[in-house]
């Protein structure tokens, strides 16, 4: 019975983030209640009272699980042996999933509509943030120190600045090229990019 019970509540949580992310990339912050969050899913507003603290906190905890799908790509293995290939086929998989989910899509209008939040939520997206980027730029950096031990790249770089820069270039590339109507959905590669942007790389730092 108790695993039953924390199943529904676990259950009754994800239809609540999914509802809020509805609503959320639809109209403006300050429109949006948590009685509409509640009734789109069947919900009283009593309980999304009850598993959220208000509409701040929902947005806190979806931005959280947000960040969570975005950075679950596919790992490294297979097609390249290559440190600097395996690099790459991590940064492939993510754009090619941004590219063809429209789920992408909808995560990208919500952070376009950041400048609505408070503050305080401000402040505490940003620290997911900075915690994903960080978490992906120390990834990227162990690998390419081993491959400077392994002889594989030139010993002259930082590691730690060209793992800092490869993190800041996705996270832009998510960024620009999510509904964007210059660049509809399907109608860029952005595989195709990540390629063009690990050619120069390895050309740059291969021995």
């Amino acid at each position: 019975m108790a695993r039953r019970t924390r199943e529904e509540t676990l259950e009754t949580r994800e239809r609540l983030l999914e509802s809020a992310f509805d609503v959320m990339s639809e109209k403006p912050f300050s429109c949006v209640t948590m009685s509409e969050i509640a009734e789109r899913v069947g919900l009283s507003k009593g309980a999304a009272y009850w598993h959220f603290k208000n509409k701040n906190d929902i947005l806190i905890h979806l931005v959280r699980l947000l960040c969570t799908e975005v950075a679950d790509s596919p790992g490294m293995e297979g097609g390249f042996s290559d440190t600097l290939g395996k690099i790459r086929l991590f940064y492939r998989n993510r754009m090619k999933r941004i590219s063809q989910n429209e789920r992408f899509e909808k995560i990208n209008v919500l952070f376009q509509r950041k400048l609505e939040w408070p503050k305080e939520v401000h402040d505490e997206v940003f620290i997911i943030l900075q915690d994903r980027i960080e978490n992906e730029q120390r990834m990227t950096e162990r690998l390419l120190v081993e491959a400077q031990e392994k002889g594989e790249l030139r010993p002259d770089f930082s590691p730690r600045e060209i793992s800092s820069l490869i993190a800041a270039i996705f996270f832009g590339l998510f960024v620009l090229f999510g509904p964007n109507p210059l660049y509809p959905r399907g109608e860029l590669d952005l595989t195709k990019y990540t390629d063009f942007i690990f050619d120069a790389f390895d050309k740059e730092l291969s021995i």
